[in-house]
């Protein structure tokens, strides 16, 4: 049996891209649970047989969206890391800190925290199953690699909670408080002070 004939052409996936991108704005203006399988289709030109046969729903869709955003997030903070010349650990939290922020102050990344916390989350745990498949692509993983480089061996057998730690730092209280009670989000100048703050905070720990 031919492998190649599964594979999608070139056609059928531009086809799928357009779906996808139509859908992402229609969820960030619209909103997940006002945008409909049919204004999806009606803008992009696509089927219900197309996004049943790639997506199988709605839900399906999202979570295919929110995968090119993980993975885009992802692939621009170890860009980001790599910028920096440093092999200073200060220097390269700074540097991640500043783009892993400035992500979180997104209006995409706000808007889709409001999604799933209130209209994606149901008892069939599709949100559990999906964390499990992307967690690779979670931005945490990129700071395990740099606190295992390191030469101390605190850093190398703590990396792990030292990662998740740091990110939870710089994300919070405020990407909640967006999501939630559409709190401001951070001005550039408050983003950087905030950084700032939670690399030196971190440091002074040991």
């Amino acid at each position: 049996m031919n492998k190649r004939s599964k594979e999608p052409s070139a056609k059928v996936l531009a086809r799928q891209e357009k779906i996808k991108g139509v859908a992402l704005e229609l969820f960030l203006t619209k909103g997940y649970t006002k945008t409909s399988l049919s204004d999806i289709i009606k803008i992009s030109g696509g089927s219900y047989s197309n996004i049943y046969t790639a997506y199988k729903n709605k839900e399906g869709l999202f979570f295919e969206i929110l995968n090119d955003v993980c993975k885009r997030h992802f692939e621009l903070l170890n860009s980001k890391i790599k910028e920096s010349e440093s092999e200073r650990l200060e220097d390269i939290l700074y540097h991640f800190g500043l783009t892993y922020v400035a992500i979180f102050n997104q209006v995409q990344t706000i808007t889709f925290g409001k999604i799933i916390y209130s209209q994606v989350y149901s008892e069939d745990k599709n949100l559990e199953e999906w964390i499990k498949n992307n967690e690779k692509n979670f931005a945490h993983n990129i700071l395990v690699s740099c606190f295992k480089n390191q030469k101390e061996d605190y850093f190398k057998a703590n990396a792990e909670k030292l990662a998740t730690l740091f990110c939870t730092m710089l994300r919070e209280p405020h990407h909640t408080l967006n999501i939630l009670i559409d709190t401001k989000a951070m001005s550039k100048k408050e983003q950087k002070e905030h950084v700032n703050f939670v690399v030196e905070l971190f440091f002074k720990w040991g």
